[in-house]
């Protein structure tokens, strides 16, 4: 590979870092929720390195325009293992029960604060 190309190469995953974080920034204003930085958080590790398992796993369910390339990919606690590009990031809706139960203790409550995080 040529210095130009692992240059180029090198500067994907920085590229859709700073793109995700332009996502969860507009989504964060239009909401109206407060963004905070957070450097480890228990569960939130375990949800990524369950991510991590279905991908190296061959597990994960990807949306045909995932490819090899460094992009903004979308994933909820709700459907662990499911990839989605921004565009199709609706597949990723939960359903009415769902929609209504704790992310963290699986119990039903109301009502539901939402969250997001980025990692990358």
């Amino acid at each position: 590979m040529t210095t130009a190309a692992y240059t180029a190469l090198a500067d994907q995953p920085n590229a859709a870092t700073t793109d995700a974080a332009r996502h969860q920034d507009r989504i964060a204003q239009h909401t109206g929720v407060k963004v905070r930085t957070i450097n480890h958080h228990p569960w939130l590790h375990a949800q990524i390195i369950t991510l991590i398992t279905a991908l190296t796993s061959g597990t994960a369910r990807l949306c045909p325009h995932i490819g090899a390339s460094p992009r903004v990919i979308h994933t909820a606690a709700w459907a662990p293992g499911h990839l989605t590009c921004t565009a199709c990031v609706s597949a990723l809706h939960p359903g009415v029960a769902e929609d209504s139960t704790c992310d963290r203790c699986r119990r039903p409550c109301s009502p539901i604060y939402p969250g997001m995080a980025q990692t990358g």
